[in-house]
């Protein structure tokens, strides 16, 4: 597996820079924890290992990190403790998933399974999410988790029934599905401060914006600017205009509950390949006092 150095080069580079800000700050270095760890690598995890006496990895499918680190052997294999399957929204405490497919498949009134959806994010925000890891860890990293959570799924598989409802049930249905994506992303930035030990720092990163014809000329907007104060203005009005709202939502949320002092933010363009493209977004800092 590559860890950096190599494939998509550029994107690396920000991210290591974003961590090594945190970890020349940090006073104590025990443990780290990386969500979304499965995220192509993104993360030098045997890297982390020589500043940490222990790296615990999340995803929320299976991957091969175990795997590849248990092949590397030495110091780092012995070091990093990696977790599969993880929920990271609480929506598979309340069986979320089993119900949502159920109504679907009796082709449930839209106006009962947009209730349902909206209370579903009451009775997820009720539930304690990884509770065993509370103030356990001196960094806790987010790699590319906010617009991963719960939204494409759930639409990928009402997708399949949507031509069992009328416009306006459609429409119904997807307000509801975006206003529990949006308590979920909050709900994830209060998770990602509650693993946080006191003085703990806290790293995330998100693609905001899918560069194409209809936003390209957003790069040589940003690339005329002269300083980084006129540079993070322009960003932040391209996200509220072009932004993928998961994104700009976590990314609004968590910059108010961080300490602006402690806090160094990137932004940077990933080709991931020749068809994608994005503007991508970072913070690194210490939560509010």
């Amino acid at each position: 597996m590559d860890w950096g150095d190599k494939e998509w080069g550029t994107h690396r580079f920000h991210i290591r820079q974003l961590i090594e800000h945190s970890i020349g700050l940090l006073k104590v270095k025990d443990q780290v924890i990386v969500l979304g760890a499965g995220t192509h690598g993104d993360v030098d995890l045997p890297g982390l290992t020589e500043h940490f006496t222990e790296v615990t990895v999340m995803d929320t499918e299976d991957n091969v990190i175990e795997e590849v680190i248990g092949q590397s052997g030495g110091l780092a294999s012995g070091r990093i403790k990696s977790f599969t399957n993880i929920d990271y929204t609480g929506l598979d405490q309340i069986q979320f998933y089993e119900t949502w497919e159920e109504m679907l498949l009796n082709q449930a009134p839209a106006a009962e399974m947009a209730a349902f959806i909206r209370e579903s994010a009451f009775r997820a925000k009720r539930n304690d999410v990884l509770p065993q890891w509370k103030k356990s860890f001196s960094l806790v990293i987010s790699s590319s988790v906010h617009t991963q959570l719960f939204y494409i799924h759930a639409l990928t598989q009402f997708a399949g029934y949507a031509s069992q409802y009328a416009e306006q049930d459609i429409r119904q249905i997807i307000d509801a599905l975006s206003a529990l994506r949006n308590s979920l992303v909050t709900d994830y930035n209060r998770l990602l401060l509650s693993l946080l030990k006191p003085d703990g720092r806290v790293i995330m990163w998100s693609d905001m914006i899918r560069l194409d014809s209809s936003n390209q000329a957003l790069l040589d907007g940003l690339y005329g600017l002269q300083t980084e104060d006129e540079r993070i203005r322009y960003l932040f009005r391209a996200f509220g205009q072009y932004g993928m709202e998961a994104a700009v939502l976590g990314l609004k949320d968590f910059h108010d509950q961080l300490s602006p002092s402690t806090q160094m933010f990137k932004c940077w363009v990933w080709l991931q390949s020749p068809e994608k493209q994005y503007i991508t977004a970072g913070f690194s800092a210490s939560p509010r006092g």
